[in-house]
Formats: C-alpha cells, sequence, structure tokens
C-alpha cells in the first residue's frame, strides 16, 4: 500500500491518556509515515516524557492555542514540509485499534475524509466527527486550508471538517464501521467550566450567524441552543455567577465577531494582548 500518511496527536496536560494513544499508534499494523505530536504547552510531565521518546517529531507550543491552534500547526506542518498523501488527526484521549490506520487506507481516495467507528468510554457510538481518527487526503487540504485557529476551543472540528469540506467544497465523508477506535474521556456533571461556557457560546454563535448559510431552521437551532447553555447554568451548574458573566461576555463577542484566544482557561480572565 503505497499511500504516505502523518499522524498528529494534539495533547495539553493529559499525559496517561497521550502514552496509551502513542503506544496505539505505534502498534498499528501498517505503519504511518511520520508521527507528529503537539504539545499544547502543558504544565505537567509531557514535555520530560517526550523530550525522551524517540521516533516522533515534537512541536512544543510556546502558549496554550487550544485545539484550533493546534491542529491548524499540525496540518500546516504536513502540508507545507512533506510530502504524505494523507493526515490521520486525534487528541491524545483516541485509541485506536490496531488495524484501524490500515483499514481506513484500505477504503481511501483524495476525494473524501474517513471516519473510524468510535466508541465513547460509556460506549456510547459518536455520531458527530471531530478529532478522533479522521483521516483527511493531502489534496482536500491543498483545496480548503488548514483549520480555523481562531477559534481556539470548541466548533473548530464541525467548522473545519462539517462545513469548509463537506457543505461548502463538496466534498465527501465515510464512516469505515470495520476501523476501530475508543474516545476514552467521559464528560461528568458540571464539566464546563465558566471560560468553556464563553467559547461554547460564542463559537457557536459565529458558525451560525456568518459562517453558516442563513436558513430559518438554523436560525430555530441557534436559539435553542443558546437557551439550553443559558438553562443549564440556570438550571443544573454551580458557580453560577462566573458562568453567566462569561456566557454574556461569549454572546457578546460572537455577534460582534470577536475571536481569538480571549478568555485564559486557567485565569478565567480576558487575556491582555502584548503590544
Amino acid at each position: 500500500m503505497n499511500k504516505k500518511t502523518g499522524v498528529i496527536i494534539l495533547t495539553y496536560n493529559r499525559l496517561d491518556l497521550l502514552k496509551i494513544t502513542v503506544c496505539k499508534v505505534l502498534a498499528q499494523s501498517l505503519k504511518p509515515s511520520e508521527i507528529l505530536i503537539i504539545d499544547n504547552n502543558s504544565t505537567d510531565n509531557t514535555r520530560e516524557y517526550l523530550n525522551n521518546l524517540e521516533g516522533v517529531t515534537k512541536i512544543y507550543l510556546p502558549d496554550n492555542t487550544g485545539p484550533a491552534g493546534g491542529f491548524y500547526e499540525g496540518v500546516k506542518y504536513f502540508a507545507e514540509k512533506t510530502d504524505v498523501d494523507y493526515v490521520w488527526m486525534m487528541d491524545d484521549d483516541f485509541f485506536p485499534f490496531d488495524s484501524c490506520l490500515e483499514i481506513l487506507l484500505e477504503n481511501a481516495d483524495k476525494d473524501h475524509i474517513l471516519f473510524p467507528y468510535t466508541r465513547e468510554k460509556d460506549l456510547a457510538f459518536r455520531k458527530q466527527p471531530g478529532w478522533w481518527g479522521v483521516l483527511v487526503p493531502m489534496h482536500i487540504i491543498d483545496t480548503v486550508g488548514y483549520p480555523m485557529k481562531e477559534f481556539f476551543f470548541w466548533s473548530e472540528d464541525s467548522e473545519y471538517l462539517l462545513y469548509r469540506i463537506r457543505e461548502k467544497y463538496k466534498f465527501k465523508a465515510k464512516w469505515i464501521q470495520p476501523a476501530k477506535g475508543v474516545h476514552f474521556t467521559k464528560r461528568e456533571t458540571n464539566y464546563r467550566k465558566p471560560w468553556r461556557y464563553y467559547y461554547e457560546v460564542r463559537n457557536m454563535l459565529y458558525m451560525r450567524l456568518y459562517v453558516r448559510k442563513p436558513t430559518a431552521r438554523r436560525y430555530y437551532k441557534l436559539l435553542r441552543s443558546w437557551t439550553f447553555l443559558l438553562g443549564a447554568i440556570i438550571i443544573k451548574e454551580t458557580d453560577k455567577g462566573p458562568k453567566f458573566k462569561l456566557f454574556i461576555k461569549g454572546t457578546m463577542d460572537g455577534v460582534t465577531k470577536k475571536l481569538g484566544k480571549t478568555i485564559d482557561p486557567v485565569t478565567q480572565k480576558v487575556v491582555v494582548k502584548q503590544k
């Protein structure tokens, strides 16, 4: 099988999961041409582990740029510095079965993006495409460009994989059921921190107001999603004050097209730009 594949593994402060993902990728029945691990400025022992890991390429980002910035840098690397035919992308919590890449490549062509059959930790089937083992031909990347790094967190995978590739440029997607993997992170009650509410509502509004074609149905879904998030704060969540405050700021910034890393996930405060 003469198809060169580059792997992107994005990680941030989840060393235990990263070690498993790396082992799973290294154990693939069909070896990729290059494995690239992007560390989003982790503050645990990730860098020490990566410094001692041989046979993989590493990029250490000087700041946490979120999934959007991390996958932007990874896709850019393979597009501009290598001659791979496909890019296989995953977060550090996706564990592919040993034959996953081989089966994906057996079904691959230059005009389709491919997704493995992915189960969650609680055995639910992952019904929406995202950064869990998606295989993207370089031909498509050359056509549509790189992920939108300005999103920082949330919706960057939907913008890239669902809207831009599939809706705007009309490339097709396939679910390849024999190719399997596990998405290991499980969301718990009150998993949304205040900063998450900010980015979820901001990017959701920006996507549905300015990126996707406006329709009455999409405006209805926008209002429903906005109301659901607000209701979750009021009814279910703890720490309601900070969450409500950042939810309102996210609403305003989404409507006014203010993107980028504007709220720091660590401090929960507005990021001050250096002049």
